[in-house]
Formats: C-alpha cells, structure tokens, sequence
C-alpha cells in the first residue's frame, strides 16, 4: 500500500507518526500467546479538527490488509499488504453535533461496484451524531442501501465527534479567543460503563471536582 510523505504535502516529517498514535505505541501488552501466524490486520483511526470557520471535521479511514498474496476472484493476484478494504469518510459537523456536510472515497474495495454506495451516504446530512446516532445510521444506510464497513468506521467517528468536543475545550487558542465553557454532564455518564456507574467512587469524586471548580454538571 502507497503512503505519501509528510513533506509532500507541508507536514513535519513526524506527523503520520502523530496521526497513527506511533509514540504511545508500547507495543502488545496481552499475556504471551501461544504460537501462531498473522493471517489479517484492520485498522481504523479517527481524526478531529476545528475549523476556522467554527465547525468541525471528523475524519475517519478503514483498512484492511493480509500480510500475504493471493487471488482474488474479482480482483486477480493481490500483492502482500494491498489493501483489501480502504474507505474514508469525512464529516463536517456544528457545535450542535449536526451532520453539517459529508465526503466519501473508497480507494480499494473487494468489488468494483461497491464504490456506488458513497451517493447513499449523503442521506446523513442533518443528522445529529448525539444519542440515537447508531439507530438512525441503520435505518438510512442499513441492508442493501450501505456497506458494512462504512458503518462501523461511522460509529467509530461518532464517538471520535464527541471526544473532539471535549478536547476542543483544552485546545490552545488565540490570546483574544474565549475559551469555552467545560460543561461536565454527569446525568448523561451514570451507568454507561463501569468507571461511571452510579455506585462507584468516580462519580463521586467527579461530582466533588465539579463543585470546586464551577463546572456546570
């Protein structure tokens, strides 16, 4: 699989590294396996940004690849490494988490046709990425009107979207840019997984943080 140089496109040489979280990458911390080989490799990373224009883009990308060639029906020989599946998305989204626009691109598919599904996608725009998201996706793209793929990278995003918002209000700013306001809604965290579940010390340490600093809850 191509890659384009950091350079080519005006990035410090280090910034694919960034991208792919390569300095955190401490490497497989599971207990030992038992022998094997690898037969299969999927990735999907998520990227949020801010615009200047005051929205949103998150940026999602799927990959799939086997370290090894093969034949494919419809696509002949496959080279070690080629990409199997290869689906980018990119939504533009407001402050009110609302699908403002959407782009996609399936540069490598199992099949020549599958690339006709991105015009279906578009049925997203208007959508809210909030609560409710992953039933609404369903309900446009699901069966025969989507891919498989795509929508497991949205529902990815989605919970990228919400993380971006969060890290957008500790983002460096310009020295007459207000910063926004940390809007800590507990109500919305209780018994969504085990940290915050309602009988847990991290709620009530959250709660006691909250009424110190002023965050609204």
């Amino acid at each position: 699989m191509n890659s384009i140089a950091p350079a080519d496109l005006g990035l410090p040489p280090d910034a694919n590294e960034e991208l792919l979280h390569a300095d955190h990458d401490l490497g497989w911390v599971l207990p030992a396996p038992e022998p094997r080989e690898r037969v299969h490799t999927r990735s999907i990373v998520c990227r949020g940004f801010r615009r200047a224009d005051g929205l949103f883009d998150i940026e999602g990308r799927f990959i799939d690849t086997r370290p090894f060639a093969y034949r494919s029906e419809s696509r002949g020989d496959v080279d070690a490494g080629r990409a199997l599946h290869h689906m980018q998305v990119r939504l533009t989204i407001d402050s009110a988490r609302v699908i403002r626009a959407l782009v996609s691109a399936m540069p490598a598919t199992p099949h020549w046709s599958c690339p006709e599904v991105n015009a279906n996608f578009q049925r997203l725009v208007g959508l809210s990425i909030a609560k409710g998201f992953k039933q609404a996706l369903r309900e446009r793209l699901g069966g025969i009107d989507g891919c498989t793929h795509v929508i497991g990278l949205l529902e990815a995003m989605a919970a990228a979207a919400l993380q971006t918002f969060s890290s957008n209000t500790h983002a460096p700013r310009p020295t007459n840019e207000p910063r926004p306001v940390h809007v800590w809604k507990i109500d919305a965290l209780i018994d969504t997984c085990y940290a915050y579940r309602r009988d847990g010390p991290m709620l009530e340490e959250r709660a006691r943080r909250a009424a110190g600093t002023g965050e609204r809850s």
